[in-house]
């Protein structure tokens, strides 16, 4: 199962590919894209894992984004 979270600003193009290259570089992660038009993103990794993995992802958002934030907006369930 994976999880949304919404974007706290607009990221530009250039942005959202260098955030996306440094979370698939993250060992943990086994998914993750935007979706609706980069204002969410879906990340897919181990129940146990998330912690981890988010906090990374957070910290790369923050830097790569220029101060983006991340809330949660909900599971992504399987079909």
């Amino acid at each position: 199962m994976g999880r949304y979270y919404r974007l706290s600003k607009k990221i530009t193009e250039e942005m959202a590919e260098k955030i996306l290259e440094e979370i698939r570089g993250i060992e943990d992660v086994e998914k993750s894209e935007f979706v609706e038009d980069n204002t969410k993103i879906l990340v897919k990794t181990d129940k146990e894992k998330y912690p981890d993995v988010m906090t990374t992802i957070v910290n790369i958002f923050s830097r790569v984004g220029k101060g983006c934030e991340l809330s949660f907006a909900g599971f992504d369930y399987p079909a």
